[in-house]
């Protein structure tokens, strides 16, 4: 299959995505009368916010399995950012390629980073203020999402560079400035991870998460910005159910 086909499938399928997630952006909220406990009722596009596998969870470490899963290869590229303020979330997406990462044995391409104030993840009764969320997509439109959570602390220059771009309102900038994107991934590679869903509408629970152990620092004036255009924009945690989480041997 050649690079362009497999880009333009990329493309419609992150597009799809996106659109089935924003194509009622007026219907839901994460707060309100169509608030995060409403969303399964909101249309029939949105049944599964009441499925047994959905995301975000609020996960123990001592409780985690040790397992022999398959290794994550990551390959992120540089790229100039176009950084959209959706009336949801920042997100953010490459011009031209971002790169991809391999697990057991497919290739998922890169397709945005989604911030939210507040991280939607927990850890051992922890939440953080800030959780960037890097989104990859198979050809047959599954997703891997590598999770990175954030504490107060040194700023980062990648997401300063990412919220000098970010409009206050709702709308779209290109920044001029190439970003790297592994500067906002840990070095530490240890995970957590499980099967979950998006964590927003329509909440498909086709993702695979897989959660940095280490925490990135953001300063305190970074996470201020981004909370004064989305104060708290993430979905509570959800049942568990009868899913493991999972954590390296």
């Amino acid at each position: 299959m050649s690079r362009l086909i497999v880009a333009f499938i990329l493309t419609a399928s992150i597009s799809l995505m996106v659109m089935s997630s924003y194509a009622a952006e007026s219907v839901w909220s994460y707060k309100g009368a169509n608030g995060p406990e409403k969303w399964s009722r909101l249309g029939p596009d949105f049944h599964a916010c009441a499925g047994n596998q959905q995301s975000p969870v609020a996960i123990q470490s001592s409780k985690a399995f040790a397992a022999n899963v398959p290794e994550v290869f990551l390959e992120l590229e540089q790229f100039k950012p176009t950084v959209t303020n959706d009336g949801h979330m920042v997100s953010i997406e490459p011009l031209g390629t971002g790169g991809s990462l391999l697990y057991g044995g497919k290739t998922y391409k890169f397709g945005e980073i989604r911030l939210h104030h507040g991280s939607g993840h927990i850890v051992d009764g922890r939440q953080f203020p800030l959780e960037a969320r890097f989104v990859h997509a198979s050809d047959e439109g599954e997703l891997f999402i590598l999770g990175v959570l954030f504490l107060e602390g040194p700023a980062n220059s990648t997401l300063q560079s990412i919220l000098d771009n970010t409009p206050s309102s709702k709308g779209q900038k290109t920044g001029n400035q190439i970003i790297d994107p592994m500067q906002m991934i840990p070095v530490d590679n240890r995970f957590f991870r499980y099967k979950g869903s998006l964590t927003m509408p329509p909440c498909t629970e086709n993702v695979t998460w897989h959660l940095y152990k280490q925490s990135l620092t953001a300063s305190k004036d970074q996470i201020a910005a981004l909370s004064r255009i989305y104060e708290n924009n993430h979905r509570p945690v959800q049942p568990l159910n009868r899913r493991y989480i999972l954590q390296e041997k």
